[in-house]
């Protein structure tokens, strides 16, 4: 829309940035008054290269060569065919943002400027690449958008405002200077918004954009307008100073997410955290099939995983609306640096990056559920990470002296288009029941990929069975682990209503079918009655289930309680 307007004006696609009023005349001239302020600021305290990313920022290498200063710009490879002639003439590079960064030497930049492109960019990555080539006490550039206000639950692309101040500081840099450009911002808005307006018509018959793309576009710029209006959005120049003494002894310490590394670099660091065995096949189906997340820190740039905090994405019912959520798991820190666990450690900061990132009102996943042992749970709630929710419990049935069951049962198989059609018909009929509740989607889908295309079932450890009413209908599905000496229920999915008598039909399906081994089931402790079976023994597991508490989202008072959990929604069983 910006460039068809530019271009219709007879203006060059120079510059796409926002522009600083009076906006009495053109928007072109209003980003030119923009550029020029920002020139004067790059201009300013200069101690080595100036590398300039974004499209806009080419204007500036002429003004920055007659002060003779050593500039290079960074530009995406799709705009590079849009630049004006006279712009090729510049010293440009083909990539932006972090890729752009990543082709540069170590300590080679005293200044770096990224426009427009921190929203859509990793600002992790980000950071990490500009802490890297920039000199001692060098400077950071970033002028884009921001979510201001986080307040309500509502996904949003743009780079969290309150997180970039936190994780700026995290990765080694202070901020010298905040300065909001908002007003010019929707100022610029508002003027697009005229001139397309103005030339609709001339639009649509000079150029090859269609009636729904130009619809979209007005809609587009209709909802940036309102942001900016009620604060949610604002537009900020940030400059930052690199220094090296952020984390103390952890100064050189980098973070990257789970496109840094393989999976066979965790090996050490999984085996000395959990003292298990590292299972290749289950890190897969979790983090490659699932679209796992994670957040890791390395000592040294590239050095060993020193540290490392993930997390298992989960489809819920929030309350009866579709959403997602994640199950922090694989949360791990090298023996021998697990010195403390205060805010200055890599535990801390891996920890509250990948929050940051992952969980809250307006990023991926709205909500964070985990299984922590009771030191990992009282660490996290000393630090403000975490609250309680909720408690996770055990309860084991008694073994029925004469064992019967009228159970139709047989194995699962969900490859059977019958079958999964049923599966979903059960799991719509219990998820009615859960309105006021939040629990995890047990659907066809889901439950092929929990446990038929788990390793643990292809090694013979899950045993999915199907129930059948006496017509031959499904009635229900169950899933058995064999967990010591007794049977763990993984999940059961059948309406509501019947849950209680289905579980004690299970109970004599066990013990009749195992040789006599009791069943129990693992449940959050909100819902204990509504698996409590006559005579059973309830048992604490001592695992407190947390929530987020470190960034804006649903609190722990609305959560209480409200978790229905079972064994299956756990990533190691």
């Amino acid at each position: 829309m910006l460039s068809a307007v530019q271009q219709l004006e007879g203006e060059s696609l120079g510059a796409i940035c926002y522009g600083l009023g009076p906006f009495d005349g053109s928007l072109a001239e209003a980003q030119q008054r923009f550029l020029q302020t920002l020139g004067t600021d790059i201009a300013s305290n200069i101690d080595g290269r100036v590398i300039l990313a974004g499209v806009s920022l080419g204007t500036l290498i002429a003004e920055l060569a007659e002060k003779r200063i050593e500039a290079q710009w960074l530009v995406p490879d799709y705009c590079v065919g849009l630049l004006p002639a006279a712009n090729h003439s510049a010293d440009f590079t083909i990539g932006t943002g972090t890729a752009g960064l990543a082709s540069l030497d170590t300590d080679s930049c005293g200044k770096i400027v990224v426009e427009g492109t921190v929203p859509y960019l990793e600002q992790l990555a980000l950071l990490t690449e500009a802490k890297r080539v920039l000199t001692a006490n060098g400077e950071l550039l970033l002028i884009g958008e921001y979510l201001d206000d986080d307040s309500r639950i509502e996904r949003s692309e743009l780079a969290n405002l309150s997180s970039l101040r936190q994780l700026s500081k995290r990765l080694g840099f202070r901020i010298l200077e905040e300065r909001d450009c908002s007003e010019a911002g929707l100022a610029s808005v508002r003027a697009l918004e005229q001139k397309a307006d103005e030339m609709q018509t001339q639009i649509l018959s000079d150029t090859e954009v269609d009636v729904a793309a130009l619809e979209l576009a007005g809609a587009e710029l209709q909802f940036i307008a309102t942001e900016f209006e009620e604060s949610r959005r604002s537009l900020k120049v940030f400059k930052f100073r690199k220094e090296q003494d952020s984390l103390g002894e952890y100064s050189n310490a980098e973070f990257a997410d789970i496109g840094s590394f393989s999976s066979a670099e965790l090996k050490r660091l999984f085996e000395e955290s959990f003292h298990t065995e590292f299972d290749q096949e289950q890190w897969r189906w979790k983090y490659e099939f699932g679209n796992g997340r994670c957040v890791v820190a390395r000592s040294e740039p590239g050095g060993n995983i020193v540290s490392h905090y993930g997390g298992a994405p989960r489809e819920i019912l929030y309350f009866g609306q579709p959403n997602v959520a994640i199950q922090v798991c694989d949360v791990m820190v090298l023996p021998e640096i697990r010195r403390h666990y205060g805010k200055r450690s890599l535990f801390f900061n891996t920890a509250a990056t990948f929050l940051e990132r992952e969980i809250g009102n307006t990023v991926r996943q709205l909500l964070g559920f985990g299984f922590p042992n009771q030191k990992a749970m009282n660490i996290a709630l000393r630090l403000g990470l975490y609250e309680k929710t909720d408690d996770f419990i055990e309860l084991v049935y008694s073994v029925p002296e004469k064992p019967s069951s009228a159970l139709q049962v047989e194995l699962a198989n969900l490859e059977d288009k019958q079958q999964s059609d049923a599966i979903d018909g059960l799991w719509q009929q219990m998820a009615t029941a859960f309105g006021d509740a939040i629990i995890g989607i047990r659907d066809s889908s889901y439950l092929k990929y929990r446990y038929f295309q788990h390793p643990f079932y292809h090694r013979g450890l899950y045993h999915p069975y199907l129930v059948r009413d006496e017509a031959g209908h499904p009635s229900a599905l169950f899933v058995l682990k064999a967990h010591g000496d007794e049977l763990l229920l993984m999940d059961l999915i059948s309406p509501a209503l019947d849950i209680k008598p289905m579980l004690g039909e299970i109970v004599a399906f066990c013990c009749k079918q195992w040789q006599g081994r009791a069943l129990k089931i693992w449940i959050t402790r909100a819902w204990q009655e509504a698996v409590q079976l006559p005579d059973c023994v309830v048992n604490d597991l001592g695992i407190e289930i947390p929530c987020n508490s470190w960034n804006r989202g649903p609190d722990a008072e609305t959560l209480y309680g409200a978790w229905w959990l079972t064994a299956g929604d756990m990533d190691f069983m």
